[in-house]
């Protein structure tokens, strides 16, 4: 499944990239994640939670940061497995500035293999977009200072 967007945050562009390109700040933007394990400064180990429709469990992943460009862009490589399934995950950040601050181009790649996929790409493709969508505020909040909305 392949999604991509965009979005503006109130930062300069050396903020962004310090901040995502940091593991133990880009750990703060995953959703429910239940245990974190930095290896070094460009790996980390993660545990989340996950729930599709009536399938719910936990989800280990190991990521690496690749091919870093200070100030304008990075890959997110990160491999996992759990719930009788596997997970590869890229994404790619592309940072711009722009006037408001900095625009985060953004596009991610996984492939989902086993009882998760089994389940249906719809339920599966919204539940992604909609953990994306909690990312994407996560790094506002935390790059703009802006509390979370409840």
């Amino acid at each position: 499944m392949k999604i991509a967007d965009k979005f503006v945050v109130a930062a300069d562009r050396e903020k962004v990239y310090k901040f995502v390109t940091d593991p133990d700040n880009f750990i703060k933007l995953i959703p429910d994640l239940q245990k974190y394990e930095k290896v070094d400064e460009r790996n980390f180990k993660t545990v989340f939670k996950i729930g599709l429709g009536m399938i719910k469990g936990n989800i280990s992943m190991a990521f690496r940061y690749e091919e870093l460009n200070p100030p304008s862009s990075v890959k997110v490589v990160g491999h996992g497995s759990g719930m009788q399934s596997t997970a590869d995950l890229t994404l790619n950040l592309a940072l711009n500035p722009v006037q408001e601050g900095t625009e985060v181009v953004w596009d991610a790649d996984i492939l989902v293999g086993g009882l998760v996929a089994s389940v249906g790409s719809r339920l599966m493709e919204s539940t992604t977009k909609s953990k994306v969508r909690e990312i994407v505020e996560n790094i506002k909040t935390a790059l703009e200072g802006k509390k979370k909305k409840k």
